[in-house]
C-alpha cells in the first residue's frame, strides 16, 4: 500500500489503472483495489472517477495517447496501410496486457478518434467511403487483435508461454498434419504478421471499387 500523502486526483487514479492493468490485466481492476494501491479510501475515488467502467475507459485513452503516428513517404493507400497495422502492432507489444482493452473499449477522446480518423483515411484512398470503409475497418482491427494477441499469448518476452512442441501425431490418421508438424509447432511472428497483413490488402484490392 502506498504510504504517499499526495492529493487523490483523476490523473493519479488513472495512473495507478494503467500499473495495473499492465502488471496483471483489465481483469485486476476494481476500485477497491486502486484504493488500496493509492492508500485511499475506495469510496474517495469516486469522487474523482465515477464508476468502474469509465476507469477503464480513460486507462484505454491514456494508453492510447502513446500511440506513435506513422510516417510513410508513399501516396500508396496499401504502403499507408501496412504503416498504420504496424504502428498498432508496436502499440499492442509495449501495452501487451492493455492491448485487448485499447480494441474493445469504445473511445470517444481525441486520442481514440485519432487513430478510427487514420484508418478511415487510408481506406479513403483506397477508394472505400461511408459504411463499406467501416466495416473494412473492422475486419482490419479483428486481423490485428486475433494475430497479435496470438503473438503476445505465445511470446515469454511479453508475458505469455510459449508453446509445447506437437507429440504423437498419428500420421495415418492426420496425413496433413503429420506432414507440417514442425511448422505447426513453431511460430514466426514477424514472418506471419506480414503474410497476413498482405493477404488482407489484396483482399481489398479485390474488392477496391472501380475509378
Amino acid at each position: 500500500m502506498s504510504t504517499s500523502r499526495e492529493p487523490l486526483t483523476r490523473d493519479r487514479i488513472v495512473d495507478a489503472a494503467v500499473r495495473l492493468i499492465e502488471r496483471e490485466g483489465v481483469e485486476a481492476v476494481s476500485m477497491r483495489r486502486l484504493a488500496a494501491e493509492l492508500g485511499a479510501g475506495t469510496m474517495s475515488l469516486y469522487n474523482h472517477v465515477p464508476n468502474k467502467a469509465v476507469l477503464v475507459d480513460l486507462a484505454a485513452e491514456r494508453i492510447m495517447a502513446e500511440a506513435r503516428p506513422y510516417h510513410v513517404d508513399s501516396d500508396d493507400w496499401r504502403d499507408h496501410i501496412r504503416a498504420h497495422a504496424r504502428a498498432v502492432r508496436e502499440l499492442a507489444r509495449r501495452h501487451p496486457r492493455a492491448f485487448v482493452m485499447l480494441a474493445t473499449r469504445r473511445l470517444s477522446s481525441d486520442a481514440g478518434f485519432r487513430t478510427i480518423e487514420a484508418a478511415l483515411a487510408n481506406l479513403d484512398r483506397a477508394g472505400f467511403r461511408g459504411e463499406v470503409a467501416v466495416g473494412m475497418m473492422r475486419a482490419m482491427v479483428s486481423y490485428l487483435l486475433g494475430t497479435v494477441m496470438r503473438e503476445v499469448a505465445t511470446s515469454p518476452g511479453l508475458g505469455g508461454i510459449a508453446l509445447s512442441p506437437y507429440e504423437g501425431v498419428d500420421a495415418a490418421a492426420f496425413p496433413l498434419s503429420a506432414g507440417v508438424i514442425d511448422e505447426l509447432g513453431t511460430y514466426d511472428h514477424d514472418q506471419e504478421f506480414e503474410f497476413g497483413l498482405e493477404l488482407l490488402i489484396a483482399a481489398l484490392e479485390r474488392f477496391r471499387p472501380s475509378t
